[in-house]
């Protein structure tokens, strides 16, 4: 039985038979949009988690669940096949194939929930063939998001991670994830700490790992208390505080480009800021500006 091939993603295997590659990484993830044509893979063995769904084609796999045991499937579109960091597979693509593939650093679910378990005890499982409605539309989002921007928002990216990652170890994981429910929120103090970083940092990269840290919490937890204490999410909260501050900005006599104004507020371009301001507000920032 040959070695299998270690790869970051299997993109990186097909180039003779690839069609077009869209790729984002932000830092602890790393996400493809791809296209192939018909084509057979080696085996190879992943070094992150991997989460892929089918958009069009067929595509069999072989996967070998213990590094001998061989099982197959054939993933169609709409089928999710998660593979597990260290799992080997095989891959054969019978007609031309299109689809998402979102991988995990290992450490990035210990980072996200190593305050609610103990993830060494926790290993997912590999699934094909699986119909998942939140995953689908998680990798919905992000697909999205890299179509309309040539740059990630960190925080957004942080956000939906964290909530693929409770959802894998509640659903996809060798033991089911129990996680403890609290329903007071936030201290005045924690809120306080929370509020106060993301309004000094407001026009940088806001990371939520930074502010869970910030108060000694998991990615998880900070963000189920702050929603409870604060009625919307974290991500929510700074888009909406970053619209209010362009308002603010856009109020001012001495006139800045909206351009400016944007980045100014920690937008990634004029682009982002155009689509949250009209989301709010229901206009654009030069309607507002015009009709003040």
């Amino acid at each position: 039985m040959a070695t299998p091939i270690l790869v970051d993603t299997p993109a990186d295997i097909a180039q003779p038979f690839l069609v077009d590659k869209r790729t984002k990484s932000s830092g602890h993830l790393l996400f493809e949009h791809v296209k192939l044509q018909p084509h057979t893979m080696p085996e190879m063995t992943f070094k992150d988690h991997a989460i892929a769904i089918t958009l069009t084609g067929d595509v069999g796999v072989t996967w070998f669940s213990d590094g001998f045991t061989a099982q197959k499937q054939v993933s169609q579109p709409h089928d999710i096949s998660i593979i597990p960091a260290g799992v080997s597979a095989q891959f054969e693509v019978k007609t031309c194939n299109e689809y998402y593939l979102l991988q995990l650093r290992p450490d990035v679910i210990a980072r996200a929930i190593s305050d609610v378990v103990d993830v060494h005890h926790f290993e997912l499982v590999s699934g094909f063939n699986l119909q998942d409605p939140l995953i689908e539309n998680l990798l919905g989002q992000v697909a999205r998001a890299i179509c309309t921007s040539d740059s990630l928002d960190q925080f957004y990216v942080d956000s939906l991670t964290n909530t693929l990652v409770v959802h894998l170890l509640k659903h996809y994981a060798s033991r089911n994830l129990e996680v403890p429910e609290y329903e007071n929120g936030l201290s005045k103090y924690q809120l306080r700490r929370a509020i106060g970083y993301i309004e000094f940092h407001l026009n940088q990269k806001i990371k939520l790992a930074d502010i869970a840290q910030l108060l000694g919490m998991s990615q998880y937890y900070f963000c189920r208390l702050f929603r409870q204490s604060m009625g919307v999410s974290p991500y929510k909260y700074v888009t909406q505080q970053r619209v209010e501050r362009a308002k603010t900005l856009l109020r001012q006599p001495q006139k800045m480009a909206i351009s400016e104004i944007a980045l100014e507020c920690g937008f990634a371009n004029q682009s982002a800021l155009n689509k949250h301001f009209r989301n709010l507000t229901g206009t654009t920032p030069k309607t507002y500006q015009k009709e003040l």
